[in-house]
């Protein structure tokens, strides 16, 4: 085989302006692979790229952040994998993406798929577990500790809510009404519909009044800088979508820790010793996914020929599901 299909952008606009292009079969660089994708997940980064542009891509770039397939090609470097194996990843916004039949992926940045592992979970993981394991990870205190996750019915609040409940939290969730029963049943101790005007007042009285130790906000850098005042003296705030860029909190008062969450930024500053610790965490998630320790939203699964009708759904209305495309 020399040639392979990809999904090209050509500039800011809708999915439904990508293109399948023929294209040559890349050759992996010395600390690469060559992943034949087997699935390939949507995440809201991909489609809000193409609808924004970014500022390192060019006419007939291949976006996509997440997938799952088997290696094909190993780079001169890369002598701890063999051909065959099954893997997921989450590639660098800056090259070629997995919205293709083959991908090449950083060999750092691979995550070996148990066996027992469908493709369709493997590929759900990445972007939203690897960040939610990231957002947990700034938080010093958890056992016993007060967490308000905002955003709690998207693909990274479910990973979030599920790996803090592990580490002992006592969790309190936002999100729309039909998230409800499943954060409950979790062991999620409040839940509020973010949309009624008195949500926050809701959670704060199901906490007894008490503030919260820490807030994963997935919403918005805006909502995160409002919801400062609910956090407790010494209290953690974790945003994943944008970045509170001044605490407007006076200096040595409440001495907030404002935290960012950059999964992406791995790629160009992240360490092997990081990138080893971020695989390994990955590793752990499947093998709970494997034993159902953790559970995935409902997956919704498409063909590759359509990819772009499909990310338009996802776009207009997925709310709680995670799409994939399957790559035949």
């Amino acid at each position: 085989m020399t040639h392979t299909q990809a999904w090209c952008w050509h500039a800011p606009g809708e999915p439904d302006q990508l293109t399948l292009t023929r294209q040559a079969l890349p050759t992996p660089g010395p600390d690469e692979v060559l992943v034949a994708n087997r699935i390939i997940a949507f995440n809201p980064v991909d489609w809000k790229l193409i609808e924004q542009g970014h500022p390192h891509w060019q006419p007939g770039h291949v976006p996509g952040v997440d997938g799952m397939g088997t290696l094909v090609t190993l780079g001169a470097n890369v002598t701890h994998l063999r051909p065959g194996t099954r893997v997921a990843y989450h590639t660098d916004l800056h090259h070629g993406g997995s919205f293709a039949r083959h991908t090449l992926v950083p060999a750092r940045a691979l995550m070996p798929v148990p066996d027992a592992l469908s493709d369709e979970a493997a590929a759900a993981l990445p972007c939203p577990g690897l960040t939610a394991w990231q957002a947990l990870a700034k938080l010093p205190h958890l056992h016993g500790e007060a967490l308000l996750i905002t955003g709690a019915g998207s693909s990274v609040g479910r990973f979030a809510v599920q790996l803090a409940l592990q580490k002992g939290a006592r969790v309190f969730a936002s999100a729309s009404p039909r998230h409800h029963q499943w954060l409950k049943q979790l062991g999620v101790q409040g839940v509020a519909d973010y949309r009624d005007p008195d949500w926050l007042a809701q959670l704060q009285a199901a906490n007894g009044g008490e503030p919260f130790e820490g807030i994963i906000d997935l919403v918005s850098s805006q909502q995160a800088e409002a919801l400062l005042p609910a956090l407790g003296y010494y209290g953690h705030m974790v945003t994943v979508l944008g970045r509170i860029a001044r605490n407007p909190l006076p200096a040595f008062s409440h001495c907030h820790s404002l935290h960012e969450i950059a999964l992406g930024a791995q790629h160009a500053f992240g360490s092997d010793k990081q990138w080893s610790r971020l695989v390994a965490a990955g590793v752990a998630m499947m093998a709970q996914m494997t034993s159902g320790e953790l559970t995935l939203p409902p997956l919704v699964v498409g063909d590759f020929d359509a990819l772009p009708s499909l990310l338009t759904r996802v776009k207009q209305e997925g709310q709680g599901e995670k799409y994939l495309v399957r790559v035949g």
